[in-house]
C-alpha cells in the first residue's frame, strides 16, 4: 500500500521534470552501474514502480549466523538493527546485483527495487523522501495525518497491533533501507486518498493509472498501482500491505461506479482473508443497486 504514496511522488517528480519515466536508472546513480542492465537493455525508472527491474528481491542476504541471532531478539531490537542499513549500503549493494532477464518484461514483486526509487526521487529532489512524501500529502490532498515514521507521541495513539496468534505486537517504524517502503496513516485520510483517487484532481494521482505493463483487459501495473478487470469487465485499481508486524491493508478502487474500499487490520491476518471481506463488501453493494434501479412489484400498471 505505501508503494502507491511512493509512486504518486514519483509522478508529481514527472510533472515537476525532475525525472523521465523512461529514462535508464543509471542517469539517476551516482556513477557506474554497469552492473545494471541485461544483454544491453537498461533498467528504466518506470520499471522500478512496476515490479518489471528484473533485480533480485534482497540485494543483501544475512549471515545464518545474524538470523539466528535475531531470532533471539524482541521485534523493536530486530527493526532497530536491520533499519541501520541505509541508503549508502543499499546503493553499495546495488553495485553487486544484476537483472537476470530483459527489465520490462516480467512482472516479480519486488520492495527492494521500489527503495532504489526512493533513493532516486532524494536524489532528484535533494531532500529526503520522509520530507517529501509529507510535503506531497499534506499540500497537494489534504492528508495531515498520514506519515512514513511515527514521533513518541503518535506511537501512543496507535491501535495495537497483533500477530497472527491473536497476541499484541510492539509497534516499530521500519526505518531505514532494508524494509520496503512504510506508510502510517488514519481511516479518515484513506478516504481522502480514496476520494482523490476518484477525482483524479490531481494530476500526479492520474498518471499513476497509466498502464505500464500487462493487458488492457487483463492484469497489468500503473505506477505502484495493480490494475485488473472484475467480472463485469470493469476495471479496477487495487494494493495491499501487510507488515507482518502487526497489522494489513487493502484498498482497492472502483472508478466506474465511483468508490473505494479500505480494510484496515490490526492483525497479521491472511491477506486471502482481507480480500474476500473487500468482495463480500463489493457484492453487498452491487446487490444494493441493482435493487435501486428494479421497478416496484407493487407499482400499479395501466393499459
Amino acid at each position: 500500500m505505501a508503494k502507491t504514496f511512493v509512486c504518486a511522488l514519483l509522478a508529481q517528480a514527472v510533472l515537476d521534470k525532475k525525472i523521465n519515466l523512461d529514462d535508464d536508472i543509471r542517469k539517476y546513480l551516482p556513477g557506474g552501474y554497469s552492473n545494471l542492465q541485461y544483454r544491453g537493455h537498461g533498467i528504466r525508472v518506470k520499471h522500478l514502480a512496476n515490479h518489471t527491474s528484473a533485480l533480485p528481491k534482497t540485494f543483501r542476504s544475512l549471515p545464518t549466523k545474524v538470523v539466528d541471532s535475531l531470532r533471539g531478539l524482541t521485534i523493536p531490537e530486530q527493526v532497530d538493527y536491520l533499519g541501520k542499513y541505509s541508503r549508502d549500503d543499499l546503493l553499495d549493494d546495488l553495485r553487486k546485483v544484476k537483472p537476470d532477464t530483459v527489465p520490462g518484461t516480467k512482472f516479480s514483486y519486488n520492495s527492494t527495487a521500489v527503495m532504489v526509487l526512493i533513493a532516486l526521487l532524494e536524489s532528484s529532489y535533494k531532500d529526503s523522501y520522509e520530507h517529501l512524501i509529507s510535503a506531497y500529502m499534506k499540500g497537494n490532498l489534504g492528508m495531515h495525518y498520514t506519515t512514513p515514521y511515527l514521533d513518541e507521541s503518535q506511537i501512543n495513539d496507535v491501535v495495537q497491533g497483533h500477530d497472527n496468534k491473536g497476541q499484541p505486537v510492539p509497534f516499530a517504524n521500519l526505518s531505514g533501507f532494508y524494509f520496503g517502503p512504510t506508510m502510517n496513516s488514519t481511516i479518515n485520510d484513506m478516504l481522502i486518498y480514496i476520494e482523490a483517487n476518484l477525482k483524479l484532481n490531481d494530476r500526479a494521482l492520474g498518471l499513476t493509472h497509466q498502464l505500464t505493463y500487462g493487458k488492457d483487459d487483463g492484469f497489468g501495473m500503473g505506477l505502484g498501482w495493480m490494475i485488473n478487470r472484475d467480472e463485469r469487465g470493469v476495471r479496477y485499481f487495487y494494493h495491499d500491505g501487510n507488515t507482518k508486524i502487526g497489522y494489513n491493508t487493502l484498498c482497492v478502487l472502483y472508478p466506474t461506479d465511483d468508490y473505494g474500499i479500505v480494510i484496515m487490520v490490526n492483525d497479521t491476518i491472511d491477506q486471502l482473508k482481507v480480500s474476500e471481506l473487500d468482495n463480500d463488501i463489493r457484492h453487498q453493494l452491487l446487490l444494493y443497486d441493482r435493487r435501486q434501479v428494479q421497478p416496484s412489484s407493487s407499482a400499479e400498471t395501466k393499459d
